[in-house]
């Protein structure tokens, strides 16, 4: 079948990859468009191993993608870009789990040497790293140590087939492993060009109409907290428990966990390391944000996983759960 794009009367052709540098190069010219300006693509070839899994053959990464578009809870991706004509269960999927048994079974010694080594290589670009601290406020390395809380598996591919789109669903849910998907097509006339794409990654909001977001509901808390320090879900548990005597409905989705009162999310939280990043519905003014001593940052005009909430408050402390139950209160009773 020919695929053809019609812009202003004129016929835009689908162009074959003829080899995986073909899709490196241009995902690698066109990243933040495709995914955001608030990002960086290092197109580095690295193999990423723990000494528990022993099948390193074919364990090296096409680069790493670091995303900020919150700094508070940046995403660090291995990823893989790949052509859907090199084979599903013999090159795919099997890379894809090299990836996975690192993420599952690194040790902190493992992961900070990948930190390291990505902090090196930004380091050899000073404008590189000027902007990153620039755009995040925040020291490369911190960045980079924050996002190893939510590292994260990126396939860049030609096309996801049918079969292929099943393989992946189904590692994702048996294996709690997020695996982020973008289709990029180039079509052309003449010289010029045009880029097709989409994109897994969703921000789910409140408009979502029941029927949606029962599509969504296909996570669960211990999805959630599995392979989390017992500190940070003890901390979660504490404000899960005091939520049973309101009439909340608590919907685990695939990037955090939205709190609804009457079908209307009024809090939200991002589970991670070592740290529960919440975010609320009230501005951050609405509610006196110095009648409780936790951190409250104003995120209106910051990317998150749940935008229309737009107030973040970051607990990383047991002490800091009498005073986010305190506001969590007063959220509720105003919405």
């Amino acid at each position: 079948m020919k695929h053809t794009i019609l812009k202003n009367n004129e016929k835009y052709s689908k162009q074959e990859y003829s080899k995986e540098e073909e899709l490196t190069d241009l995902f690698s010219k066109n990243y933040e468009n495709i995914v955001s300006n608030k990002s960086l693509f290092i197109k580095i070839e690295k193999q990423v191993k723990s000494k528990s899994f022993k099948n390193f053959k074919h364990s090296i990464s096409d680069g790493f993608l670091l995303v900020w578009d919150n700094p508070t809870t940046p995403s660090l991706y291995i990823t893989e870009i790949e052509l859907e004509k090199h084979g599903i269960d013999k090159h795919i999927l099997p890379q894809l789990g090299n990836f996975i048994s690192f993420i599952q079974s690194a040790s902190v010694e493992e992961l900070d040497a990948v930190r390291n080594f990505l902090y090196n290589e930004i380091k050899k670009n000073k404008k590189i790293f000027d902007k990153l601290q620039k755009d995040t406020g925040k020291e490369v390395y911190e960045l980079l140590d924050n996002s190893m809380e939510d590292l994260q598996i990126l396939l860049v591919i030609d096309r996801i087939s049918p079969e292929l789109s099943i393989g992946l669903s189904q590692i994702e849910k048996a294996i709690n492993v997020k695996i982020r998907k973008i289709e990029v097509s180039l079509f052309t006339k003449n010289k010029e060009e045009l880029i097709l794409f989409s994109d897994s990654e969703i921000t789910e909001d409140e408009i979502l109409t029941s029927k949606e977001r029962l599509k969504l509901e296909e996570y669960t808390l211990e999805y959630h907290l599995k392979n989390k320090p017992e500190k940070i879900s003890s901390i979660f548990n504490l404000f899960l428990n005091h939520l049973k005597s309101k009439n909340i409905k608590i919907s685990p989705m695939k990037h955090y966990i939205g709190f609804f009162k009457n079908n209307n999310m009024i809090f939200s939280c991002v589970v991670r390391k070592n740290s529960l990043v919440y975010y609320s519905k009230a501005k951050i003014n609405d509610i006196k944000p110095e009648n409780f001593n936790i951190p409250f940052r104003d995120v209106r005009s910051i990317g998150h996983y749940t935008n229309h909430l737009p107030t973040e408050i970051v607990i990383t402390e047991v002490e800091q759960i009498n005073d986010l139950i305190k506001y969590f209160d007063e959220v509720f009773k105003k919405y």
